[in-house]
């Protein structure tokens, strides 16, 4: 089983927010694949079912963004899992907005989400999936950037990176890591 555990903060006054460009990957996974997320547990909703004949649980945790290792290594130790297991999904700041970058491993790249999640695990051998939005305008703080809406004009590529991110995981849950590797980064 293949575990995607999508990164966001919980709440209507996120749900449209730059942090929260993991949950709107799983969601769309959700949608695709007629996977609910209907399964309060482990600090999160959950969603099991099946994606190219494979099974996945969807995870989005709920403890906020800054604290998902709670979530993500409880989920790993019930389960009976490996990190090679899952993938995050999460934003990323220092990728041009739209941008994909799938990896095996790596450091928290400053993302207090990864960082919460290698600190919990205990490694940085954590598979990941990041989604650029891009850096704020100098005079701009980064934690209100991250937490601010997309803009207009953002929103169309914001929309096809969440599609091409859905197809990545496709592709990595059905080909491996290597191959989404190849297409997406």
């Amino acid at each position: 089983m293949r575990v995607i555990f999508g990164l966001g903060n919980p709440g209507i006054q996120y749900r449209d927010t730059r942090h929260n460009l993991g949950f709107m990957v799983l969601d769309r996974l959700s949608e695709l694949h007629k996977i609910e997320l209907n399964i309060f547990s482990h600090h999160g909703w959950l969603g099991e079912g099946f994606l190219v004949r494979k099974k996945i649980l969807l995870v989005k945790p709920l403890t906020f963004v800054n604290e998902a290792g709670k979530s993500v290594a409880e989920i790993i130790r019930v389960y009976g899992l490996s990190t090679q297991d899952i993938l995050v999904v999460n934003d990323d700041a220092d990728l041009e907005l739209g941008k994909l970058r799938i990896s095996k491993k790596g450091g928290n790249g400053g993302h207090k989400g990864l960082r919460s999640i290698i600190q919990c695990l205990g490694t940085q051998e954590v598979p990941r999936l990041r989604v650029g939005i891009g850096r704020p305008e100098e005079d701009e703080d980064l934690t209100e950037f991250v937490l601010g809406q997309f803009t207009s004009q953002e929103k169309k590529i914001v929309k096809d990176a969440v599609e091409r991110a859905a197809e990545a995981v496709g592709i990595l849950v059905s080909r491996g890591i290597e191959e989404a590797m190849s297409r997406y980064n």
